[in-house]
């Protein structure tokens, strides 16, 4: 099957931004089209390379596109999949990079038009915007894909499927997990979202310190920087708000805090073995290596006049 010739990305931020540097780089002859409501997103990809040409959705010629990629926050993309699939050719493919699956393949499933492709990249940083985007972003990621849906004929679904596994594999992905949707978000729960909300719950509680705040974070070391730096990736809450599995597991994790604040006040040499142990455990799980999580956005050197 020969690659796609033509792919729109929609969204030029942290994540559109770095598929498209990335595209760039491992497939010179692809045409890439920008898309984004921002007028200097744009012009930043132009100025780049990372796009052949750029335009607004309204304007974007989706119909002559072989690969349309969403990449807009979660509830927006929600919304517009319908819209943009209604545009495209009968029969292409349409994807997106969403950290909650369920709903949105339920949606892409609800049209018949293109064949959708859930997929979710599990890679990014606390920076924003096209300035933030780094080409080797996904190198050496886990990308999970979910089965392809729309479009009722079987040879396009295949082909579909094989497209968005390959054009992940040319971003620098790793590893390709085929995962059903409802999966997908009951796993992505806990690791992504409850650390999340977790992270904001710890940046919310530094607001209200009070007088105790300013101290705080002139003593704030890495511990508090590794664990609330999910606080500063707010795409990270579009995707947990469609999540249903959220509001059960976050009423536990609120329980699971308050036992142990009272066994702390109760028993804290109790309190101080049941953390002894799960220190123990998560030092034995078997992790994935940490990719696109660098600390700071990609310095690119200025170009000639």
């Amino acid at each position: 099957m020969a690659d796609p010739q033509r792919i729109a990305i929609v969204g030029l931020g942290l994540i559109g931004g770095s598929l498209s540097l990335a595209l760039r780089r491992s497939r010179p002859g692809l045409r890439i089209i920008g898309v984004d409501v921002d007028v200097r997103a744009r012009e930043q990809a132009l100025e780049e390379g990372a796009v052949d040409a750029g335009a607004s959705l309204e304007e974007a010629p989706l119909e002559v596109c072989d690969v349309v990629v969403l990449c807009t926050p979660a509830q927006p993309l929600l919304e517009m999949l319908p819209i943009v699939a209604a545009r495209m050719a009968p029969g292409a493919v349409l994807t997106d990079v969403c950290g909650a699956k369920e709903r949105i393949c339920e949606a892409g499933a609800r049209q018949d038009r293109v064949v959708f492709v859930g997929a979710h990249p599990m890679a990014g940083t606390e920076y924003r915007g096209f300035v933030a985007a780094n080409p080797a972003l996904f190198t050496g990621s886990t990308v999970a894909v979910c089965p392809p849906v729309g479009a009722s004929d079987e040879r396009a679904r295949r082909e579909a499927g094989t497209r968005v596994r390959a054009l992940w594999i040319a971003a620098g992905a790793e590893k390709l997990l085929d995962v059903e949707p409802a999966k997908h978000d009951r796993a992505v729960t806990f690791a992504s979202h409850l650390p999340y909300l977790a992270a904001a719950s710890i940046v919310e509680s530094l607001l209200s310190a009070g007088d105790a705040a300013a101290l705080a974070r002139e003593l704030a070391a890495g511990g508090f920087r590794d664990t609330t730096r999910l606080a500063g990736d707010g795409t990270v809450g579009g995707a947990a708000a469609l999540n249903r599995f959220i509001p059960e597991e976050a009423r536990a994790l609120a329980q699971r805090l308050r036992a142990l604040a009272d066994e702390i006040d109760e028993d804290p040499a109790r309190a101080l073995d049941r953390l002894g142990r799960l220190a123990d455990e998560r030092r034995r799980m078997r992790m994935p290596a940490v990719v696109g999580t660098s600390t700071a956005p990609l310095i690119r050197p200025a170009r000639s006049p």
